[in-house]
């Protein structure tokens, strides 16, 4: 195993990612302590280099001074919320002036909230963002490099690379990866893929969200043999009471979900006997902000805002992400080592709907009208107006009940606290996921200002 190790994070090294010595140091001083003023000092490093080096941000603190030196939490409350729209129109301007000097490549936005945003990021970046992947997994499920996982992904562009790439295969089999697909989940895929975890029994399995709740509902309504799993972790999509009971029940095992993009690196992961999911300090700062972007107090529901610590190649400071979520009171983070912890991750701003009045209903309050109804195979729940929610089935093959219809279009207007609220019902073959492979459940198509 220890031999698999270096092997491991010595092919990493030779493409200029100190991948071994970022994920040895998370971990030592995870088990250590991790020095209080890791956070503050992360911010003014990575402001002192926006304040010499990144056009876009030299002109924001040209006003402002450096009193970041003395507080940069509260130095960031005056800078502006960084946008997708903002990116795209500052491109060039966001790059740090030493980008030459760097390796760098370019990546993507997943798109989920509309059109894709391009952006920078560096190998240093990349080295800690992969130390945190691992150290998430190492925390959350024992996983030590090369002991067996599974992935089960959707991402197209994922698959792709790991399936061409010779160096991705290279290194996926040093780390002991076995990687499934779940793009296109029919009955047959899925009896293969729980075939092959029964088999293999991997010490981890990582998957979408989504996809890990539809085999694990397939495999509870087929009575399929399922071995006993040691942990899985969920990601990719918000993981709801009813998805983790019924994983659980049907894998037998806990799962743990973990929360990141493509843009900033995973940002948090549950644990163990801790509540939420524990933010490590090195590799993003998080904000819950209002509609205006003015921060929240904490255990208050808002939009999430990341600023990324480790990519200086282009800086992503107070990046409004597209979810919502809400961070725990310090006092309420009991067993949790020193870090911010998310109490709640409420699902993407696309899942927030709107009544005729204005006022903001959380989408996920109308999963549990549609829980242990036999006839419905899969669902997706869209607002198309302040008056009109969408109800698109695919349904199981079993009588639909005209009284259960009844009780779903009662309960909408209960919801929404809104008697102008009309349930809409529109049965189809299939639904389908979205390009980025990740499964929509609930959808707006009401701008929230």
């Amino acid at each position: 195993m220890n031999l698999r190790k270096s092997m491991y994070f010595g092919l990493v090294a030779l493409r200029g990612q100190p991948l071994g010595a970022y994920y040895e140091r998370f971990w030592r001083e995870s088990q250590a302590g991790i020095p209080l003023d890791t956070t503050k000092q992360l911010l003014i490093k990575l402001l002192s280099h926006c304040e010499k080096s990144v056009p876009y941000y030299a002109e924001i603190m040209k006003a402002r001074g450096d009193s970041f030196k003395e507080d940069p939490e509260e130095y960031l409350h005056s800078f502006p919320v960084l946008t997708k729209d903002i990116i795209r129109c500052n491109f060039e301007a966001l790059k740090s002036a030493d980008l030459p000097k760097r390796k760098w490549y370019f990546n993507t936005s997943g798109g989920s909230t509309g059109e894709p945003a391009r952006f920078i990021q560096d190998y240093d970046y990349a080295a800690r963002s992969g130390a945190l992947k691992l150290l998430y997994s190492r925390l959350a499920a024992g996983q030590e490099i090369g002991e067996s996982e599974i992935r089960l992904w959707s991402s197209p562009r994922d698959m792709n690379r790991s399936s061409k790439s010779q160096m991705a295969q290279l290194v996926n089999k040093l780390a002991n990866i076995h990687i499934l697909s779940a793009f296109r989940l029919d009955p047959e895929t899925i009896r293969q893929h729980i075939n092959t975890l029964n088999k293999r029994k991997p010490k981890l399995m990582v998957a979408y969200t989504s996809s890990m709740y539809e085999i694990a509902k397939f495999a509870e309504l087929n009575n399929l043999n399922v071995v006993p799993q040691n942990a899985i972790i969920v990601t990719a999509g918000t993981l709801y009471p009813y998805m983790r009971e019924t994983i659980e029940r049907v894998f037998q095992c806990p799962v743990y979900t973990r929360y990141g993009s493509r843009e900033v690196g995973d940002v948090a992961c549950e644990r163990p006997g801790r509540d939420g999911l524990w933010v490590a300090p090195w590799g993003n700062y998080v904000e819950i902000v209002d509609a205006n972007g003015n921060r929240v107090r904490d255990g208050v529901p808002g939009e999430i805002l990341l600023t990324s610590l480790s990519n200086y190649a282009m800086p992503l400071i107070r990046y409004q992400i597209g979810d919502r979520g809400a961070l725990s009171p310090p006092e309420a983070n009991s067993g949790n080592e020193y870090g911010q912890v998310l109490g709640q991750i409420l699902g993407r701003t696309i899942e927030v709907f709107v009544n005729t009045k204005g006022s903001i209903v959380e989408a996920g309050y109308f999963m549990p009208l549609l829980y242990f109804r036999d006839w419905i195979s899969r669902y997706q729940v869209i607002q198309k107006s302040p008056s009109s929610v969408l109800f698109k089935i695919v349904s199981s093959g079993s009588e639909i009940p005209s009284e259960e219809l009844d009780e779903i279009a009662s309960k909408t207007k209960l919801i929404m606290n809104d008697d102008k609220c009309e349930a809409h019902f529109e049965f189809v073959d299939e639904i389908p996921a979205s390009d980025s492979g990740k499964f929509r459940f609930l959808v707006s198509d009401i701008r929230v200002d």
